[in-house]
C-alpha cells in the first residue's frame, strides 16, 4: 500500500470541502446511474440508496486523509469495500469509477489548490485498486484467541444466549480473570463476525444479534466478578458523537473498575455537552474516549478541545483509543491526548499512572 505523504487541507479548505458533500454525492450516483442502468433498473430504489451510501462513506474516509494528509485509512478502506462488493456481486468497475466521477465533480465545484489536494487523493485511491488489493485485517492487532472463542462464535450467531454465557464462563473460571476472558474470547469472535460480514456470509441482524448478546454475557459475567479494593482514582468514560460502537468502552470499564476505579461508562454517541457537565460533577482523573472509525477522529477532536475549554485547569488528562487508534496511530499526532494500550487490559494497566497521589 502506498503511504506517501500528501498536501493537506486547512481548515477553512477542508469546510468548504465539506459543505459540498451532498451535492457529490448526488453527481456521483447520477453518474453511476448513467453507466450502469440495467444494474439500478434491477435494484431501483434500493440500489440508488445503496449507492449513496456507498459514495457518503467514501467523502467520510476521504476526510480524515485530507485533513492529516496521510491517505493509509482511505486506501485501506478502499481495500475493504473492494471485497466488500465483490462478495455481493456489484460489478468490480463500479468502485474506482466513482473515484473518478467525484474528483471531476470537485474540480468543478472548488478553487484549484483545494481541488488538487482533494483530486491527487483520489487519484492514488484509484491507483491503489488497479493493484488489486487484498482486504485489510482491521481487527489486528487483536489479542490471541481462547479455545471457547470459535464456539462462542458460533453460539451468539445461532442466539444460543445460554451456550455462549456457558462457555464464556468456562473461560473466566480457567483464568479467574473477567477482563483476560472478554478480550481473548468476546473481542476476536466479534472480529471474526465482522470478517464474516465481509464477505456476505453474515446479515446485519446476525452481527448485531451477536453483538448485542456478548454485551448481555459481559454483564451477567460482571455481576459475578469481584473486583480490586478502591485505588481513589475515578474515570469517565464516553463514545464521542458519531460512534456507535462501545463494547471495547465497555471492555476498558470493566477493566479499570476490577482495578479498582470508580468508573462511569456514558456508552455510546454521547453528546459533547453531555460528556464536559458530567465531567465537572464527577471531577474523574482521567478521560477515556474511543474512536472505531478514521471519520470519528474529527468529532474526537472537537470533542477534546470542548472538554478542555469548559474544564479549563480542571481537565483531566484524556486518553484515546479504539480501533482507529490502533490501525492508524500516525493520524492522532495532532490530537492533545495520551494513548494507554491496544486492548482492555494493557489499558487500565497504564492508567495506573494518573491515579492520585501515585497510586
Amino acid at each position: 500500500m502506498s503511504t506517501a505523504p500528501h498536501a493537506r487541507l486547512d481548515p477553512a479548505q477542508l469546510e468548504t470541502f465539506l459543505a459540498l458533500r451532498d451535492a457529490a454525492v448526488a453527481h456521483a450516483v447520477d453518474a453511476c446511474a448513467q453507466a450502469n442502468p440495467a444494474l439500478f433498473a434491477r435494484f431501483g430504489a434500493r440500489g440508488r440508496s445503496a449507492c449513496s451510501e456507498d459514495i457518503r462513506y467514501h467523502i467520510d474516509y476521504l476526510t480524515p486523509a485530507l485533513e492529516h494528509g496521510d491517505p493509509t485509512p482511505f486506501l485501506s478502506y478502499l481495500g475493504w469495500l473492494a471485497q466488500v462488493l465483490r462478495a455481493r456481486g456489484v460489478p468490480a468497475a463500479s468502485l474506482p469509477q466513482s473515484l473518478r466521477d467525484l474528483a471531476t465533480f470537485y474540480r468543478q465545484h472548488l478553487p484549484p489548490d483545494t481541488a488538487a489536494t482533494v483530486a491527487a487523493v483520489l487519484e492514488a485511491g484509484h491507483a491503489h485498486l488497479a493493484d488489486a488489493p487484498a482486504p485489510p485485517d482491521y481487527s489486528q492487532p487483536s489479542p490471541a484467541a481462547w479455545p471457547e472463542c470459535d464456539p462462542f462464535q458460533q453460539a451468539v450467531l445461532a442466539s444460543e444466549r445460554h451456550r455462549a454465557q456457558q462457555l464464556f464462563d468456562a473461560a473466566m473460571a480457567q483464568d479467574t480473570s473477567l477482563v483476560s476472558a472478554e478480550i481473548h474470547v468476546i473481542q476476536p469472535a466479534l472480529y471474526a463476525i465482522g470478517r464474516e460480514w465481509q464477505a456476505n456470509r453474515v446479515t446485519v441482524a446476525q452481527e448485531h444479534l451477536a453483538t448485542a448478546m456478548a454485551q448481555f454475557v459481559m454483564a451477567n459475567a460482571y455481576g459475578r466478578a469481584t473486583p480490586a479494593p478502591d485505588n481513589g482514582g475515578r474515570a469517565l468514560l464516553a463514545c464521542p458523537p458519531g460512534n456507535h460502537h462501545e463494547v471495547g468502552l465497555r471492555m476498558l470499564a470493566d477493566a479499570l473498575e476490577m482495578d479498582g476505579w470508580s468508573v462511569q461508562c456514558l456508552g455510546a454517541n454521547t453528546p459533547t455537552a453531555a460528556l464536559a457537565a458530567q465531567a465537572e460533577h464527577f471531577a474523574p482523573h482521567l478521560i477515556c474516549l474511543s474512536a472505531s472509525l478514521p471519520q470519528h477522529l474529527r468529532r474526537l477532536r472537537e470533542t477534546i478541545n470542548m472538554v478542555r475549554q469548559q474544564l479549563g485547569a480542571c481537565c483531566p488528562p484524556i486518553a484515546i483509543g479504539g480501533l482507529v487508534v490502533n490501525q492508524f496511530p500516525a493520524l492522532l499526532h495532532t490530537l492533545p491526548a495520551v494513548t494507554l494500550g491496544t486492548d482492555a487490559e494493557a489499558a487500565a494497566l497504564a492508567a495506573r499512572a494518573y491515579l492520585p497521589d501515585g497510586r
